[in-house]
C-alpha cells in the first residue's frame, strides 16, 4: 500500500505575496499609461504650434504682415475650445466666438481632435506684444516691436483646476518653443 499524500494549498504568506507583487506591477503599468498620455499631449500641442508658426511665416510672405486670429491669450480666447479643460478632444473647424479673425486664412489643421486650445495673437511693427510669463517670468517681447509679430499659445487645463497643467509659446522672433509645466 502506497502512503497518502496530504493535499498541499498554498500559504498566507506565498497569497500575500502574490497581491503584491500584482499590485506593484499594477502601479507601475498606471505611471508608465500616464506618462504616455501626457507625451502625446504634448506633441499635439508642439506639432500644432509649428504647424501655426510656419502658417504666420508664409501668410507673412505672401501679404506683408502676420494675420491676428484670436481676441487675447489665455482663456476665453482659445479655439477650438475657448477654455480647454479636462482631456476633452474637441474637432477642428467649427466656429470661434472670441476671434478677431479666421483660423481658414492660416490654413491649418490637424488631422485629428484636439485637447489643446490654440491662440493667435499679432500686430505690427510698433504695436505692443502682450505679456507671457515661461517658467515663472515675464518673458522681455520688446524686441518685437521694432517689427509686425506674432504670439502662438497653446494651453491645456488637464486637471479640470482652473489652471493650465500645460502651456506652450512660440513667437516671431525666435525658433524656440516655450513649455511651461512641461511633463506634468
Amino acid at each position: 500500500m502506497q502512503p497518502v499524500r496530504a493535499a498541499r494549498a498554498f500559504t498566507l504568506i506565498e497569497s500575500l505575496f502574490v497581491v503584491v507583487i500584482i499590485g506593484i506591477i499594477a502601479v507601475l503599468a498606471t505611471v508608465g499609461y500616464r506618462k504616455w498620455i501626457i507625451q502625446s499631449h504634448e506633441a499635439e500641442a508642439q506639432d500644432m504650434v509649428s504647424n501655426i508658426r510656419q502658417a504666420e511665416e508664409a501668410f507673412k510672405a505672401e501679404n506683408g504682415a502676420y494675420v491676428n486670429v484670436s481676441a487675447g491669450l489665455e482663456p476665453p480666447n482659445m479655439y477650438p475650445q475657448a477654455s480647454p479643460v479636462g482631456s476633452v478632444t474637441t474637432q477642428w473647424g467649427g466656429p470661434c466666438g472670441s476671434c478677431t479673425g479666421s483660423w481658414t486664412t492660416l490654413n491649418v489643421a490637424p488631422n485629428a481632435p484636439v485637447v489643446f486650445g490654440y491662440a493667435v495673437v499679432a500686430g505690427a511693427a510698433g504695436a505692443s506684444p502682450p505679456s507671457i510669463t515661461w517658467n515663472g517670468n515675464t518673458v522681455d517681447l520688446t524686441g518685437l516691436v521694432t517689427q509686425p509679430w506674432y504670439i502662438v499659445e497653446a494651453y491645456c487645463d488637464l486637471n479640470s483646476q482652473g489652471t493650465p497643467d500645460m502651456q506652450l509659446y512660440g513667437v516671431s522672433s525666435s525658433n524656440q518653443l516655450m513649455m511651461n509645466n512641461e511633463g506634468q
